[in-house]
């Protein structure tokens, strides 16, 4: 046995030891203080002696990471019934391990397709006019009064997120049903506050389209926080931007003549006279007439209040009861809604308050020939 093993019996532990570690899906948080103590026990002649330790201390940086996912999965749709219309709607997921404050800008796409839930949308029409950014603060996804103007949201927790509307006055809308406008936001970090610091995160002019520079180049400081940028596909795409492209699809009803149909028709065929009964029945007097109304949407959005009249020729007499209609089509229509679908005084009013797109409602009615 060597004779220095004799004399000194020592007894190695290493402990790690330190401030609770915060640990979010995004990593440890940055400004953590990681400190590790290893701690040295021995003996002299038996008797223990005072234990030796060594500490070093190391803060967490920084990882900038975020990512953008449309809020709706299919296109927006608006018929411009609001005066601020939205014409992309964005999540701004923050990844990273720091609250972060992140600037938008969004600009007008041309020609561009982009696949929403499947389908393919092309860009017909550009949008003008500056643009407005809300931050949707009580997360209904709708645009409300409640809702924060912003260029540069507040800083957004580790593993948060915010849903963010880009808006135009809808004057700066123009199109015709089906059109489609594609707006591609651009997202980049602004300055995440640690510990009552704050760290650039950019260039400091909130501009996401001019780049930023982070620490990659530098050694890590123990003691100091860097920044890190890891958000790309692969470390070399790692950057402090995200762009994302969002559709909005103009929807409006269509009740007027379409492409050469007919979206309003009015059809008459005689079914029986007092002559020849219901055999070739000719427009005799005494003969009846079966009116027939239909309309159709061929739009993709719903019209409201449709409020159809007719007012029987002075030459014909109203058949009491004959009055049907029906709301989805039908060949055969069924007995009219008497609240809605009423005759009086040789007036017939339909009242068929929305008319869904494609859909079709059908009126009928029988006069006899005076």
């Amino acid at each position: 046995m060597n004779k220095y093993s004799k004399l000194i019996a020592p007894v190695l532990l290493g402990t790690l030891s330190g401030l609770a570690v915060n640990v979010h899906a995004a990593g440890t948080a940055a400004g953590t203080e990681v400190t590790n103590t290893a701690t040295l026990n021995y003996q002299i002649n038996g008797i223990d002696q005072t234990a030796v330790t060594a500490e070093d201390k190391f803060n967490v940086d920084i990882k900038v990471d975020f990512d953008l996912a449309r809020l709706n999965t299919d296109a927006n749709q608006t018929s411009l019934e609001t005066d601020n219309v939205i014409v992309a709607a964005f999540v701004v997921n923050n990844t990273g391990n720091a609250p972060t404050s992140f600037a938008v800008a969004a600009a007008n796409a041309t020609g561009t397709t982009v696949n929403a839930n499947g389908n393919d949308y092309t860009d017909t029409i550009d949008l003008t006019g500056t643009y407005t950014y809300y931050v949707d603060v009580n997360g209904d996804g709708q645009l409300d009064a409640g809702d924060t103007a912003i260029t540069v949201t507040d800083e957004i927790p580790a593993d948060d997120s915010v849903t963010i509307f880009v808006v135009l006055p809808k004057e700066n809308i123009t199109g015709v049903d089906g059109d489609v406008a594609i707006t591609d936001l651009t997202v980049n970090g602004v300055a995440s506050t640690i510990n009552g610091t704050t760290y650039n995160l950019d260039t400091d002019d909130n501009d996401p389209s001019n780049g930023s520079t982070d620490d990659a180049a530098i050694a890590n400081g123990a003691t100091t926080i860097e920044v890190v940028y890891a958000n790309g596909a692969t470390p070399a795409d790692a950057d402090n931007s995200e762009v994302l492209s969002d559709v909005l699809k103009l929807a409006f009803p269509n009740l007027n003549s379409d492409g050469g149909i007919d979206n309003l028709t009015k059809t008459s065929v005689v079914i029986s006279d007092p002559i020849n009964g219901t055999t070739n029945p000719k427009a005799i007097p005494g003969a009846v007439v079966k009116y027939t109304i239909r309309i159709v949407n061929t739009g993709s959005a719903s019209a409201t209040n449709v409020i159809i009249t007719d007012t029987l020729p002075t030459d014909t007499t109203y058949v009491a009861d004959s009055l049907l209609v029906s709301y989805d089509d039908l060949a055969t229509p069924a007995a009219a809604d008497a609240a809605n679908v009423t005759e009086s005084s040789g007036v017939i009013t339909a009242n068929l308050g929305e008319v869904a797109a494609e859909e079709a409602n059908v009126i009928v009615f029988q006069v006899t020939i005076n």
